[in-house]
């Protein structure tokens, strides 16, 4: 969030956020994402080449009103059911709501 453009906090004000990702999130209007994610990546990030695949999990309130940039990852829940939390990524700089577990073992 804080990599992103702005933050509505649960009063409905916009605070300015580094704008370094398009991304705009918001607590006013609260909503939980909970649950196991599995990413391919769409993009490098932090020593992955894109196309790697990583399981971890997402857990957060915020609702993201606006995700100009390009999605850092295809990510699923644990049932491979497409989720709206891909991430982001604007050249180098990356950001989302996915905690990495491990890299998914190939089968």
């Amino acid at each position: 969030m804080v990599l992103g453009e702005s933050l509505i906090d649960a009063r409905g004000e916009s605070h300015a956020m580094a704008g370094l990702l398009g991304l705009v999130t918001s607590f006013a209007q609260r909503r939980l994402h909970l649950g196991y994610r599995r990413a391919r990546l769409l993009a490098p990030m932090g020593g992955f080449a894109a196309g790697a695949m990583l399981n971890g999990h997402e857990f957060h309130y915020a609702t993201i009103l606006a995700q100009p940039d390009s999605p850092l990852a295809a990510v699923t829940d644990a049932e491979g059911k497409a989720v709206a939390s891909t991430g982001s990524h604007r050249g180098r700089v990356t950001g989302g709501f996915f905690h990495l577990i491990a890299q998914a073992c190939a089968t």
